[in-house]
């Protein structure tokens, strides 16, 4: 398996594994392709350095860190984690631990304390995962949870 940045080229690949890694949780998704289309053109203008694939052959993963984001919870400016999922069938093979690792060493390369994500309230897999690496909630708002963990002990 390789990690690598994205490209413009990865677009249909992000859409079709996003729409199966939302299957049953769509109420925190974008269900439309042009949503999902432009969400990917959003992530990737707004740190494409922090936007990487997992790829075993052709893409299977993908995660969105973007370390120009300010948290008004954090009152700071934070390695927001926008994204991160896998192909149902590549699940708990650890992609999706090296696309996390990867994702904090890129906040730590640009200087930032905190990492912070969204998870939908209902989400119980995706918030054992992020429990897993460090993650710990720390706010909530309707039906997202803040979770965030610290990266300068990682440095």
């Amino acid at each position: 398996m390789i990690i690598r940045r994205v490209e413009r080229g990865d677009i249909d690949h992000f859409v079709e594994i996003y729409i199966e890694a939302y299957r049953g949780y769509e109420e925190y998704a974008y269900t439309s392709l042009k949503d999902i289309r432009g969400y990917f053109k959003w992530l990737y203008g707004r740190d494409r350095d922090g936007f990487f694939v997992a790829e075993i052959e052709e893409p299977v993963g993908f995660s969105a860190c973007d370390t120009n984001w300010f948290s008004s919870m954090e009152r700071t400016k934070v390695a927001e984690l926008h994204e991160l999922f896998v192909r149902k069938e590549f699940r708990g093979k650890g992609i999706a631990s090296k696309l996390m690792e990867r994702s904090v060493e890129y906040g730590i390369e640009r200087g930032r304390r905190i990492m912070g994500l969204w998870v939908g309230e209902k989400n119980e897999p995706a918030k054992k995962f992020y429990r897993k690496h460090g993650f710990r909630e720390s706010g909530k708002m309707g039906k997202w949870v803040r979770m965030t963990r610290m990266l300068h002990d990682q440095a």
